[in-house]
């Protein structure tokens, strides 16, 4: 047989000085994306608009963590994108009762408007607020999307917004914020959350910590470094927080305890938490959101009747769930299921005090149910309703040929073999 360590699918490199253009991504990483979005069911001209070069999150944090290659790095974005959706929309439906209850909702910390990409699918322009400190990416937004927007501040004692919102959310920015400004903001924004509104915000836990480091005695940890370049370190770096620290920062919103929250471990992206906190009138007590299952194929092996086998890791991250399946389709049809059934230690070690076991699966495909070339999409199925995908070429068929000891040449010597 024939092991591939990895697929190699990387076409054309694109010159991130450019920024990201979709249209010139390797076909391979564009199929991947537009079936995505397809079965999410967006438009992929609205979500697919450029990422301009000035995206440091992107270009200085996602794309060197996959060898600087705008392909996968692109793929990635969507992905990200599409699971920070999934925790949202759970949000939505289970506290408002869908997108068409809600009047207005503020992305706070926006970026080049990952999130806004949706949005702009499930709501009006004009119910979508978008605020960033970089002010050419709100330019960018409002520009490209038409949404309402504003500016923010170094200091929160400087941003002037008046208006109030159903939804605000901080998909990252307490992941970055020092002891005493993380609890300025979170007053300053918590200022925005409407009666019957909620804020939801997302923390590195101290399970990241990076390794030989320890907490500080306050519950929180603060590194002068990030992604950004043009930042102020003592501003923006890199935090780690306990449960302890952001339950006594919300406690200081409002007398009495401050109000009613909740928090979801690794509820957003892969490994961030994620707090709700309600306003007087909005009811969280039955709020349960959900984390993406992830997976991903390791290997790839060609075996002699031509049959191609493929293997690789799950995981169901939400506690009280389980992996029910894998569906396999090839170019959009069904063509099998697989059964995530070999505990996996060693992917464990990659997400901390996860509530459930990383299972193990394998699946073979004959070249009658997915021919070379064909996209092969497995659909994680998780009891909590929420599905995970992932994406691979089928390989080109190997060619092999027999090596060893030959019975003919030896059959007139003397070693009696025959």
């Amino acid at each position: 047989m024939k092991l591939l360590s990895r697929m190699n699918l990387w076409g054309q490199r694109q010159s991130a000085a450019q920024g990201l253009d979709f249209t010139k991504l390797d076909p391979a990483y564009s199929g991947f994306i537009d079936e995505q979005l397809r079965l999410y069911g967006l438009d992929r001209a609205v979500f697919c608009r450029p990422v301009p070069a000035a995206d440091e999150t992107f270009f200085k944090a996602v794309v060197p963590n996959y060898e600087n290659d705008l392909g996968i790095a692109a793929f990635k974005f969507v992905e990200a994108g599409l699971r920070r959706y999934d925790a949202y929309d759970q949000l939505v439906s289970q506290v408002f009762g869908g997108f068409d209850r809600l009047d207005s909702v503020l992305d706070f910390a926006s970026g080049y408007g990952r999130l806004t990409r949706v949005l702009v699918q499930r709501l009006a322009k004009e119910q979508i607020w978008v605020s960033d400190i970089y002010r050419e990416a709100i330019e960018w937004q409002l520009k490209t999307y038409g949404v309402q927007g504003f500016y923010s501040t170094p200091s929160p004692r400087d941003l002037r917004h008046e208006r109030v919102h159903d939804v605000v959310w901080v998909g990252s920015l307490f992941s970055h914020l020092p002891d005493g400004l993380f609890q300025d903001w979170l007053a300053k924004i918590w200022s925005f959350v409407g009666p019957r509104g909620v804020l939801a915000f997302s923390v590195h836990d101290q399970t990241l910590l990076p390794a030989g480091e320890a907490m500080d005695a306050a519950g929180l940890r603060y590194f002068r470094h990030s992604e950004s370049d043009s930042l102020d370190p003592d501003i923006y770096g890199m935090t780690y927080v306990t449960e302890g620290y952001v339950a006594d920062a919300i406690a200081r919103l409002a007398p009495g305890g401050g109000p009613k929250w909740k928090r979801f471990f690794k509820g957003l992206y892969e490994n961030q938490d994620l707090y709700v906190v309600a306003g007087p009138q909005a009811d969280i007590s039955r709020l349960n959101i959900a984390s993406t299952p992830m997976g991903g194929l390791e290997q790839v092996t060609h075996l002699t009747n031509g049959d191609v086998e493929f293997a690789g890791w799950s995981i169901e991250r939400t506690t009280g769930a389980a992996l029910q399946g894998i569906r396999i389709f090839a170019d959009g049809a069904a063509v099998g299921v697989a059964a995530p059934d070999q505990p996996r230690p060693d992917v464990l070690a990659k997400f901390p005090l996860a509530p459930n076991m990383p299972q193990g699966f394998r699946f073979r495909l004959s070249h009658d149910q997915a021919r070379p070339g064909a996209t092969v999409r497995l659909q994680l199925e998780s009891s909590s309703g929420l599905r995970g995908l992932v994406f691979a070429k089928m390989p080109d068929q190997a060619a092999f040929t027999y090596s060893g000891w030959s019975r003919r040449p030896l059959r007139h010597l003397p070693s009696g073999l025959s």
